[in-house]
């Protein structure tokens, strides 16, 4: 019994009395802390300088340092960091994109004026196209006054030229003294008659042609002053051949045209 009570009061009793587990374990991590070295800020259960951490109710030894404080500083400090390196990314990237929108609007900028150049420069091209025209303008009717008025003209002319093909008996009698003036008498002056209707009814028909042509070609705007002008000479042409048939056909003509020829 003194051994056992002697192993008791030591501390080093294999079975240590009811509560002086604690007290011991407590007494010998106090005494290990105190004879073995620790960092200035302390180990991670707050013990500073082999001081341990206030218990409840106790004031903090001099120079001990929250733990938990410490650590939410430390998580703060990251998020802060974490922050920053977002922020810097988030404003580089709005950067990126907006250099890139300038440059796109500036290409954009380039590329309608170049068009409008060339507009203005194909503008300034048929400008002066139609100034080479004999000063040509516009007009709603033709592809340009000039060229209204110089068709109409012809129309009027054509048009002339088909009323005096329709005075059959003056067109007979004039054909029969130019040839009996320039060359000789006829020996049937009746056969110009037919013919000078024959003559009418191609007028006619020419000029009808040449008229429907003209309008079609003046309504969409066109050059047309060239097709009375053409039709003119086809009709003449093909009216005068009736005629030429008569004459030459004709005993008397046929008999002065060896000689005049050989003469």
């Amino acid at each position: 019994m003194s051994d056992e009570a002697s192993e008791r009061s030591d501390g080093w009793g294999s079975v240590p009395p009811n509560g002086s587990a604690h007290v011991a374990d407590t007494v010998s991590g106090r005494e290990a802390l105190a004879d073995s070295p620790t960092s200035a800020t302390g180990d991670r259960n707050g013990r500073v300088h082999g001081r341990p951490a206030p218990q409840y109710g106790e004031y903090a030894p001099e120079g001990w340092v929250n733990p938990v404080l410490v650590e939410q500083e430390r998580l703060a400090q990251e998020q802060r960091s974490r922050a920053l390196r977002e922020q810097a990314a988030t404003e580089a990237a709005e950067g990126f994109a907006r250099s890139r929108a300038q440059s796109r609007a500036r290409s954009g900028v380039r590329s309608a004026d170049r068009s409008q150049t060339g507009h203005e420069s194909t503008a300034s091209r048929s400008s002066d196209g139609a100034g080479a025209d004999a000063g040509a303008t516009p007009h709603p009717f033709g592809a340009s006054s000039l060229d209204f008025a110089v068709t109409v003209g012809l129309l009027a002319m054509g048009l002339w030229s088909v009323l005096q093909a329709l005075a059959v008996g003056m067109v007979a009698s004039t054909t029969r003294a130019y040839v009996a003036q320039h060359y000789t008498a006829l020996a049937d002056p009746a056969g110009l008659s037919p013919a000078a209707v024959v003559r009418a009814v191609v007028m006619v028909l020419a000029f009808a042609l040449v008229m429907w042509w003209s309008i079609r070609r003046l309504r969409s705007r066109r050059w047309t002053f060239w097709v009375p002008l053409v039709g003119g000479v086809v009709a003449s042409i093909l009216g005068a051949v009736p005629l030429a048939i008569v004459i030459l056909h004709d005993p008397h003509v046929a008999s002065y045209l060896p000689g005049a020829v050989g003469g």
